[in-house]
Order: structure tokens, then sequence, then C-alpha cells
């Protein structure tokens, strides 16, 4: 199998996890909450605007769902939902920009993971 065609199949299965942290009421350093989204963009062509437009479309609706809701009535809640949303937005610009500089490049990204704490 030539390099060219194993890199476009690891293409292919490439997907990246967009990495939050959400704190419970009272929470410390042990009881943190770690959760992840896989979000598949293989099926892209990231060089053009509807690609583009799509993958951003895929990574806001991963926020959302790794950061849930929250109780509106508890300042505790919408203060660590707060946090887990701006961690999680900064995780998805940061895999956005990694990934799409290397479809710019030519050498589309097998994989990339973003994390936050």
């Amino acid at each position: 199998m030539s390099k060219t065609i194993l890199t476009k199949t690891l293409c292919a299965a490439a997907a990246f996890a967009i990495t939050a942290t959400g704190f419970s009421v009272g929470a410390n350093a042990q009881n943190r909450t770690v959760r992840s989204v896989e979000v598949a963009y293989a099926d892209l062509d990231l060089t053009t605007e509807d690609g583009q437009a799509t993958l951003q479309g895929r990574l806001k609706g991963a926020v959302r769902k790794v950061c849930g809701s929250y109780d509106s009535k508890n300042l505790a809640d919408m203060r660590d939902h707060g946090v887990c949303m701006e961690q999680a937005n900064a995780s998805a610009k940061s895999a956005s920009v990694t990934i799409m500089a290397a479809a710019k490049s030519g050498k589309p990204a097998e994989t990339a993971m973003a994390i936050s704490n």
C-alpha cells in the first residue's frame, strides 16, 4: 500500500476531540469532570468555504454538547457552565486553526486534539 493511500485512509478516519473541564458546585481538583466530544471532518473539503462553514457548525454543536445545560437559578452552576463554554470554545478554535493550516498546506491533519483545563 503506498504512503499516499495510507495517508488518505488515515485522514478518512480522522476526528478530533474537544475536551472541556466542568466543575460541580463546591468542586475541587479531585472532583473535576472531563468531557469530550468527537467531531468528524474527514468527509469535508476544507479548501472550500462550504467545508469550512460546516466544520465551524460541527464545532459549535460539539461545544454545546460538551458543556450541556445548566440550572439558571444556581449561580455556581451558571459560573461553571460559563467556564466550560470558554474552555471548550478555546479548544475548538485551537483545533480549527491546526486543521485549517494542515488543509491549506496540502497535508491534511490525520487527527488533532485540543485539551482545556
